[in-house]
């Protein structure tokens, strides 16, 4: 999983991804995954793809905070709790949670614990249909990492948008006068 979460971290990099100035869109771009999630368990679908997306955001959030999303891996939730079982219960939860990390980026506070609390709450809800942290970053960066993605000016762009090659000379030029 580290040396998958690196891969992630590499890929964003080059694709000017992690800025931390953008981190409050990020969160926002974050929110709408786990509405995503939240529309894919609801229906019972299988959820891989959604847990992966969020992952995958997660882990460009901790890059702009420096800090790495595989800190968290080992952390310990002490949670017996039965209700833990049902995964609308662990949405709500995850909601909570989403919640105090969005307040704690906009006051400029740490959020690292909570990050992590998140990160235990979304392998729950991985062993419900017996999948794995692992298997969704997995899925869901093999997807995007084929894809050309840049972040221009705050906008997403992929290589089928016609401003792409522009925008991709742009960011270049602007790396080239940054080393001179």
């Amino acid at each position: 999983m580290k040396n998958l979460i690196q891969q992630v971290i590499n890929w964003a990099e080059e694709s000017n991804l992690v800025n931390p100035v953008d981190i409050q869109p990020e969160t926002l771009m974050l929110i709408a995954k786990f509405g995503k999630l939240s529309q894919a368990i609801s229906k019972g679908s299988n959820c891989r793809e959604e847990i992966g997306n969020c992952l995958i955001n997660l882990i460009i959030i901790c890059r702009m905070k420096n800090f790495s999303l595989a800190d968290c891996l080992d952390y310990p939730l002490k949670q017996k709790d039965e209700r833990f079982n049902d995964p609308l219960y662990i949405l709500a939860v995850i909601l909570a949670s989403l919640g105090q990390i969005s307040e704690n980026i906009g006051k400029n506070k740490e959020f690292k614990e909570e990050l992590c609390h998140l990160l235990t709450y979304l392998a729950m809800l991985t062993s419900i249909p017996n999948i794995s942290l692992l298997d969704c970053l997995d899925y869901s960066f093999n997807k995007i990492k084929k894809m050309r993605i840049i972040k221009f000016n705050g906008i997403i762009l992929t290589d089928a948008d016609e401003d792409f090659s522009t925008a991709l000379m742009m960011l270049k030029g602007r790396e080239e006068n940054m080393k001179e």
